[in-house]
């Protein structure tokens, strides 16, 4: 009889997370000839996720089974929606959750009754005019306007639903094909969530990546501990012995909402050393920002400026475009590293 080797079931989440990777890893070894790795990066929030899910929206569509799986999702981020529009109304507003007699602590089933309540609720001009001036997440007025459609019984989420939607907790890993070039038919995508504090024991098992994408949040530099971090794993990323030989861009993500963030909270409010007159310029700060970037280049190996582009990740076809752009950016450093060109 042969000596079949049991996986241990008392696994921690860190070793079910290794061992997720190394069995993906071990997949991927299969078809490595046909295509280059590109692994995506960024600090919790940057984006990374959206990013992958407008990939999958470009060049693998889900299907109707997919979409349906999100469902459950879905509707729990519009309890999510509830519960943050809840903690920032004032006092003397009415609460949509006592309204519904669902405390926050509390799964709501969203039936098609509940959705009636809510949508009305959430269509008064005092509701609406309030809500106007929180600093509210999009998704939670995205599924809030959209409640109606999502309650009924033949709701099928749309490609905007899935992009605003949570699950927590999110995949450790995430991988897409996507169309490359004639030689190398595929560009392997591997997004990876995993701490800056385990990033000595993750990085060194993508140490074969052709590419790396990292993104960058721009309507988090008035968070400076999130800022912070997202400098230092741009930091170890770019030095590390690991990473030497890939070739790195970066996606400069929301700009759409940069400037009317920027006019509340100004630059040198954040940061000392940015100079008055760029403080609410959103160009000369953003320029600001990103020389944080390119001074981590104090090796000089590089040699030449990090290629960025700036989208805004919940635009399918500002994505599109930039991916388009990306490619050929790749396919133009791949002709200089194959051909000397």
């Amino acid at each position: 009889m042969p000596n079949l080797k049991r996986r241990p079931t008392n696994l921690s989440s860190a070793e079910k997370v290794s061992q997720a990777i190394d069995e993906a890893l071990r997949e991927n070894k299969k078809s490595r000839g046909t295509r280059e790795e590109v692994l995506i990066l960024g600090a919790p929030g940057s984006g990374k996720t959206t990013l992958m899910r407008q990939l999958r929206i470009i060049y693998d569509p889900y299907t109707v089974r997919e979409r349906e799986d999100f469902k459950p999702s879905i509707r729990s981020s519009v309890l999510h929606a509830l519960r943050q529009l809840d903690s920032l109304l004032p006092a003397e507003t009415p609460s949509i959750l006592k309204i519904l007699d669902s405390p926050p602590s509390e799964t709501l089933v969203l039936t098609e009754d509940f959705a009636t309540l809510i949508h009305d609720w959430w269509s008064r001009p005092d509701i609406q005019h309030t809500s106007s001036h929180l600093p509210l997440d999009p998704s939670t007025t995205h599924f809030l306007d959209r409640i109606l459609p999502i309650a009924a019984e033949d709701y099928l989420p749309s490609d905007a639903d899935i992009l605003f939607c949570h699950i927590d907790p999110s995949p450790a890993l995430d991988q897409l094909d996507i169309p490359f070039s004639e030689d190398r038919p595929f560009l392997h995508c591997t997004c990876i969530r995993q701490s800056l504090r385990s990033i000595h024991q993750w990085l060194p098992i993508f140490g074969e990546m052709s590419y790396i994408i990292f993104v960058f949040n721009l309507n988090h530099y008035d968070d400076v501990e999130d800022t912070r971090k997202t400098f230092d794993l741009w930091e170890y990323i770019y030095s590390s012995r690991f990473t030497r030989f890939a070739h790195i861009y970066l996606i400069i993500n929301k700009p759409s909402t940069f400037a009317s963030k920027l006019s509340k909270f100004p630059l040198n409010s954040i940061y000392p050393d940015a100079a008055p007159d760029i403080t609410i310029t959103p160009t000369a700060a953003e320029a600001f920002l990103l020389r944080r970037f390119a001074e981590q280049d104090y090796t000089g190996r590089r040699g030449i400026p990090i290629p960025r582009w700036t989208v805004d990740l919940m635009d399918t076809e500002g994505v599109r475009v930039t991916m388009r752009n990306l490619v050929e950016e790749l396919v133009q450093t791949r002709m200089v590293m194959v051909c000397g060109l």
